[in-house]
């Protein structure tokens, strides 16, 4: 009798370890929220910011982005060499897409310049996730996992948490980094553990202020090899 009591405590032990870990992920994920999102605006929160998208394929790509989370409006305008695209998503969920103000029906033009508006959905998902995390979090459907590993990431020193994603973006295996210090997001890797080589790491830089919600101004994203593939640069909010 003794020692079945005994496996039934360690049982218990087990258990509680394994729900405080749980508990302290989703505690370093909440303190982060706080720290970005102090008054709880992202959800209601809009606003159009111009951000300057360098890669390395594409040096000179700029990109307006409007979004309100309360409404569901979203409209992104993209320089498209000697064009401006928009590609939209209105309050009642309908997506349009125009070159210069125009609809393309050329099927080439739609598959070069990216017109087909299935496509906006996509756009609006990337840009509401990452200008909102860790918030936007709160808006997936993720599974956030026990284990946190203090480290450094790009050489500052930060606590590792695991996510996976239901749906997708570039990967459904995430890593979030947060400051150890304010516990703010200082970056993220989007991994592949079937080819380690594949996936992007991107670092955050600066911080830009809208409503009271703090946003990194930068992310620069790199591949898994440490090669530099391109930056997303707040440039200002257009009021």
């Amino acid at each position: 009798m003794k020692y079945y009591h005994v496996l039934i405590v360690l049982m218990f032990i087990n258990c509680s370890k394994s729900e405080i870990k749980s508990l302290e992920s989703k505690q370093i994920i909440a303190k982060s929220i706080q720290k970005h999102d102090p008054k709880k605006q992202w959800e209601t929160t809009s606003f159009k910011v111009h951000i300057q998208e360098p890669r390395n394929k594409n040096p000179h790509r700029y990109s307006i982005v409007d979004l309100n989370n309360k409404t569901g409006h979203f409209e992104l305008q993209r320089n498209r060499e000697a064009f401006i695209s928009k590609h939209i998503i209105d309050e009642n969920g309908n997506a349009k897409t125009f070159l210069d103000h125009k609809i393309v029906v050329d099927t080439l033009m739609i598959q070069k310049y990216r017109l087909n508006p299935k496509i906006n959905v996509r756009y609006k998902r990337f840009y509401q996730l990452l200008l909102g995390l860790p918030m936007s979090l709160q808006s997936e459907k993720v599974i956030i996992k026990d284990k946190i590993e203090p480290t450094l990431y790009n050489k500052k020193e930060v606590y590792k948490i695991n996510i996976e994603l239901k749906e997708p973006l570039f990967s459904k295996y995430w890593n979030l980094y947060f400051s150890q210090e304010d516990y703010m997001l200082l970056g993220v890797e989007m991994m592949f553990p079937d080819n380690p080589k594949k996936g992007e790491r991107l670092f955050f830089d600066g911080i830009i202020k809208i409503d009271e919600i703090l946003v990194p101004r930068m992310r620069h994203w790199y591949n898994m090899e440490d090669v530099y593939t391109g930056s997303d640069i707040i440039l200002t909010e257009i009021k």
